[in-house]
């Protein structure tokens, strides 16, 4: 169990190093034009989504773009519309990685760090070596999955953890909340993302229940928002709850068909259960989109016009 234990510490650390390196290669030209995109082209809803959705796939971080959210509007260069609208992109954004974890690209790790590694070294215009070092990000990304998922065998022997997830199946809401408190917790869906992954692989965890506990890590992650909104500007303490409001309401919309869209997602997606719980993740924050869009401007107006306590 410890060298199992050791494996996972070891997985996570690729993982998140992974991430981390992908984000800074992908992101070092296009970070320093992030926020003029934001302030330039979200005139309109569709148009701040679609921009929330890119920023948020090129840098990674679903959490990066919103708290740059909030510090924009506290500073009043975006208003709650505005706001709005990158929020809903952002969350389709991070779906992007949510799809990297979920591909079976254990052969692909190693020669994706070595031509990573090679163009990093051997290139001269700093183009090619943030390319170079977004692909050594992938390949640990990539082998940081496998490495996970190897060392969760050991969970199979604690019968008390399996029981639990067999009551996380048969309730879904209890799912949710673990997946809440666990993505507040280590404030990272992504990380979430992956320990799911790694359970189903190994059989140990159903598609529902890995589908509710992914619903829940999209309530978790606004903790991270939350904080960054604390001493801000009452403006800004409302752009915060506004991702809260967006991710507890598609939540709350998704469980009382919570079956049927388990089906819906088992209907779109290979057999291998990663791809599952990344489409799962996809298609709920694509579908929340969707049916808030068109009023997503009566949406804000209801959540501003909240109790004066939240605020």
């Amino acid at each position: 169990m410890v060298a199992s234990l050791a494996r996972l510490l070891g997985g996570m650390s690729l993982f998140f190093a992974g991430i981390r390196l992908l984000r800074v290669g992908l992101g070092r030209a296009a970070g320093r034009r992030a926020q003029s995109a934001l302030k330039a082209f979200t005139r309109s809803p569709l148009a701040a989504t679609v921009t929330g959705a890119v920023v948020t796939a090129i840098l990674q971080s679903s959490s990066a773009v919103t708290v740059m959210v909030v510090g924009l509007v506290d500073a009043g260069v975006l208003d709650l519309y505005q706001a709005f609208g990158v929020i809903m992109g952002a969350n389709l954004g991070t779906c992007v990685t949510a799809q990297i974890v979920s591909f079976r690209g254990e052969a692909m790790a190693i020669p994706a760090i070595c031509a990573g590694l090679a163009l990093y070294l051997a290139a001269r215009r700093r183009m090619y070596r943030d390319m170079g070092l977004a692909l050594v990000g992938l390949g640990c990304i990539l082998c940081g999955v496998d490495v996970t998922s190897s060392a969760m065998s050991w969970v199979a022997n604690a019968a008390w953890l399996v029981e639990s997830m067999v009551v996380l199946g048969q309730v879904p809401m209890l799912g949710v909340a673990a997946g809440a408190v666990f993505t507040g917790l280590i404030q990272s869906s992504s990380a979430t993302t992956v320990v799911l992954i790694s359970l189903a692989r190994q059989g140990l965890m159903d598609l529902g229940s890995a589908v509710a506990v992914a619903l829940g890590s999209n309530i978790g992650t606004c903790v991270t928002t939350l904080i960054a909104s604390m001493g801000a500007s009452r403006t800004a303490r409302k752009a915060a709850m506004l991702h809260l409001a967006f991710n507890v309401a598609g939540v709350a919309c998704v469980l009382p068909v919570f079956r049927g869209f388990v089906r819906l997602v088992e209907a779109i997606s290979a057999s291998d259960p990663g791809h599952g719980i990344a489409n799962a993740h996809t298609l709920f924050n694509l579908l929340s989109i969707v049916v808030v869009l068109p009023w997503c401007r009566r949406f804000v107006d209801i959540v501003r016009g909240g109790p004066a306590w939240m605020w």
